[in-house]
């Protein structure tokens, strides 16, 4: 992710599956289908401050399923549920832990 004064530049990556983001990901445009499917965050640890989008993009039945890397959390659980085509989680990593923005 660039930061161009106080704008924020994502890379958007569309996957479909399960799916785990890399250091560098930071917008991630899913696919889940027609099961739920997941896709695992970075390590908070090794991406503190960083923020990252994951959008479910398909009308499939199932869910996007953003799953927090091992011993990590997202607000306290180690997973949140995308439900809904175009729904959206927009997450900060504070070094120990994820927190949802949106």
């Amino acid at each position: 992710m660039a930061e161009f004064g106080r704008y924020v530049m994502f890379s958007p990556k569309s996957v479909s599956g399960a799916y785990t983001m890399s250091k560098d990901d930071n917008c991630i445009l899913h696919t889940a289908g027609g099961s739920n499917a997941a896709v695992t965050l970075p390590k908070a640890s090794t991406v503190r401050g960083k923020v990252v989008y994951i959008q479910k993009v398909d009308s499939g039945a199932g869910y996007t399923v953003v799953t927090a890397a091992s011993g990590d959390t997202i607000d306290g659980a180690s997973t949140v549920n995308i439900t809904a085509q175009y729904g959206k989680k927009l997450l900060i990593s504070n070094g120990s832990s994820w927190s949802t923005i949106v």
